[in-house]
């Protein structure tokens, strides 16, 4: 079995889906996360995390790790329309939280700007992808993205998740939006891990 290291900050962030996949597989790994502080010498030599290493081999990209844990777990999709529908949908969230980004950044405290004249532009933007997301759970009717769960899945999740931190009015609007995140972490192989991280940071 080959020794599984995950690299990121102690944060949950672009590393969070990875360490899910892991404890959904039962999976022992090495979650080696470093403070916020060591920033700079503790990166990767592409200048970026997170990164995993499989024995002497090393992946980079979150959504690379995560294809590749999808692989090698069986959540991966059942054919290979399936797969390129999930990464349809996960390459449409990228492009959704890009777009989100400067408003989340804006509430954050971490940029200046006007959260009043941002916010029609961010609502606008998350109804479209949210319309979209639910329009392709309606359609697999599996209650994930695909006819089963999904490295994706966990993705969505813990962005869903973020997203509720940021927008007080989130599970209203988007009630079964919150449905599918809350299944997901429910999940018995993985809700134990999500009630002990506690509110570690995203």
């Amino acid at each position: 079995m080959p020794q599984y290291k995950l690299h990121y900050f102690d944060l949950r962030g672009m590393a969070e889906p990875a360490r899910l996949i892991f404890h959904y597989a039962g999976q022992e790994f090495e979650d080696i996360r470093y403070p916020r502080e060591n920033w700079p010498k503790n990166l990767s030599e592409t200048g970026k995390a997170p990164w995993l290493n499989v024995d002497d081999e090393k992946i980079h990209e979150s959504l690379a790790i995560n294809r590749y844990l999808g692989k090698i777990f069986g959540l991966s999709g059942k054919d290979e329309m399936e797969n390129a529908q999930i990464d349809s949908i996960i390459d449409t969230y990228k492009d959704f939280f890009k777009e989100a980004q400067s408003y989340h950044a804006v509430k954050r405290g971490r940029a200046e700007g006007n959260l009043e004249e941002l916010k029609p532009k961010y609502d606008e933007t998350c109804k479209k992808w949210y319309t979209y997301l639910q329009s392709r759970l309606d359609k697999s009717e599996s209650g994930f993205i695909a006819s089963k769960i999904s490295w994706g899945d966990f993705l969505l999740a813990e962005g869903i998740l973020t997203m509720q931190n940021f927008d007080e009015e989130f599970a209203e609007k988007y009630p079964k939006i919150v449905e599918y995140q809350k299944r997901i972490h429910s999940l018995p192989k993985i809700k134990s891990y999500v009630e002990t991280r506690g509110n570690l940071p995203y």
